[in-house]
């Protein structure tokens, strides 16, 4: 059975899953390290949504802005590019500025900018793939979006009710939620358009990035309102494997593109 798994992934698979388990184990070890703890689990944010932005600007370039596709790939590279930003300019204000917990801040302008070229990018794929979108999956997905809002919302609007934070802080508690739903809404509607193909694992990988992306801002929010997040947190783990999601998404799109070429 082992050996059936294994003949399954492939070579850049089982390199994802090395290092999503080496960066929990990371984590792990770095729990009892308050100096290592804050600056390692940064820089790692960084380096991973900076790869995944080099990878993003690949797909981007190689197809080009002329395709039907250069929209969707210019958003997707433009979104996590500005994601990028937002964990480098976390990283100024906590290991230079000696700023704990940064939030909200202008990491956060970044971060909530990300999410318009994105669902600009994915609204264009939909567009060019409607015809696979049948009104039921269409309904489900609007379903899912719903339930992620409403349970997130159940969620936090009992520590929004008693939280000291600020009205900006506050805002961006609600904020986050709903554009994390949003993005559910959008990446199951991706899932649901491909069933088969070259192009389908890339797209469910990407689509897989962006329910985790959602999955970890919501638990951010949770955390920050209730008082128990803390840089470091290994609730963090999750961002970091979205960004392994997109990654993996974007690095197949190229060598398909190189398939295709040669």
């Amino acid at each position: 059975m082992l050996i059936s798994i294994c003949t399954m992934l492939r070579a850049r698979h089982v390199i994802a899953i090395i290092i999503a388990g080496l960066m929990a184990l990371a984590y792990f070890l770095l729990q009892s390290s308050t100096q290592w703890l804050i600056p390692t689990t940064d820089i790692m944010a960084a380096s991973a949504s900076g790869i995944c932005s080099i990878l993003a600007f690949l797909v981007a370039y190689r197809w080009g802005s002329q395709s039907r596709f250069g929209v969707v790939h210019l958003g997707m590279f433009l979104g996590i590019f500005l994601w990028f930003l937002g964990d480098t300019t976390w990283v100024v204000y906590e290991t230079i500025l000696h700023i704990s917990i940064p939030y909200p801040s202008f990491a956060d302008i970044f971060y909530l900018a990300g999410y318009v070229p994105i669902a600009v990018g994915v609204f264009q794929f939909l567009r060019i793939f409607h015809a696979s979108l049948t009104r039921e999956r269409v309904v489900i997905a609007f379903v899912m979006g719903l339930l992620s809002f409403v349970f997130t919302l159940l969620l936090v609007i009992g520590p929004l009710a008693t939280s000291s934070e600020d009205f900006l802080a506050k805002f961006f508690d609600v904020t986050y939620p709903v554009l994390d739903s949003i993005l559910v809404l959008l990446a199951f509607l991706m899932v649901f358009i491909f069933r088969g193909g070259k192009m389908a694992g890339s797209w469910l990988w990407i689509a897989f990035g962006l329910l985790l992306n959602a999955g970890a801002d919501i638990l951010f929010s949770l955390g920050t309102l209730q008082g128990w997040y803390y840089s470091g947190h290994p609730i963090e783990l999750v961002q970091l494997w979205a960004y392994i999601g997109l990654g993996l998404g974007f690095y197949e799109q190229v060598y398909f593109y190189e398939q295709l070429r040669s």
